[in-house]
């Protein structure tokens, strides 16, 4: 349990309530104010070796709706099924990509 610098009320620093308000690990739920949008990591299925991209986004609505989009048209949390007949429509939304991390392009050992 930690105390507020702000209020002065005890919380959980490891609370989910926590976790999702963001902000500083000194203040409370409530005083916590998280004004910068989070990055979005997600993975590319580019071939046999898959790639990672960072992916900026303008606020945290565009990023929770190209995630939700994300998660659906890449068949995460499917199992076995497949999820070609619930795939959902590119959302309109700006993003920039901040870094792409690439696999080995030459796993083959062909030039």
């Amino acid at each position: 349990m930690r105390t507020c610098v702000e209020c002065g009320v005890e919380f959980d620093p490891r609370s989910k309530a926590k976790r999702l308000a963001g902000g500083l690990a000194t203040n409370c739920v409530d005083c916590s104010e998280e004004t910068v949008v989070r990055y979005a990591g997600v993975s590319a299925g580019e071939g046999k070796q898959g790639s990672v991209q960072v992916l900026k986004f303008k606020n945290g609505a565009d990023r929770e709706a190209y995630l939700a989009f994300w998660k659906n048209n890449s068949g995460l949390y499917k199992g076995k099924s497949c999820q070609m007949g619930m795939l959902s429509k590119t959302p309109g939304i700006k993003f920039e990509t901040v870094a792409t991390f690439k696999g080995n392009e030459n796993h083959k050992g062909k030039a």
